[in-house]
């Protein structure tokens, strides 16, 4: 049995809530591996504080996800 009901406006709603979502996450990820990928630790500092305070919030931990996905890939090889 499907867990969304295709006829149902509320679960259609939520549907597209989600896509939309993982869009948005999807483009703050490119954006802010763009940004450690080119930019220095003090310009990306500069970045994250130019930014309103939402977006900013949510940089700064898609920013240490991807950090500490580094770092334990890193580990993986040693």
């Amino acid at each position: 049995m499907p867990i969304f009901d295709r006829n149902n406006p509320a679960d259609m709603q939520a549907i597209a809530d989600a896509q939309q979502l993982t869009v948005e996450c999807h483009e703050r990820y490119h954006l802010c591996k763009k940004q450690l990928d080119t930019l220095n630790k003090q310009a990306v500092r500069q970045w994250l504080e130019r930014l309103p305070t939402e977006q900013r919030e949510k940089c700064r931990v898609t920013l240490n996800n991807i950090v500490a996905s580094r770092q334990q890939k890193g580990k993986k090889h040693d």
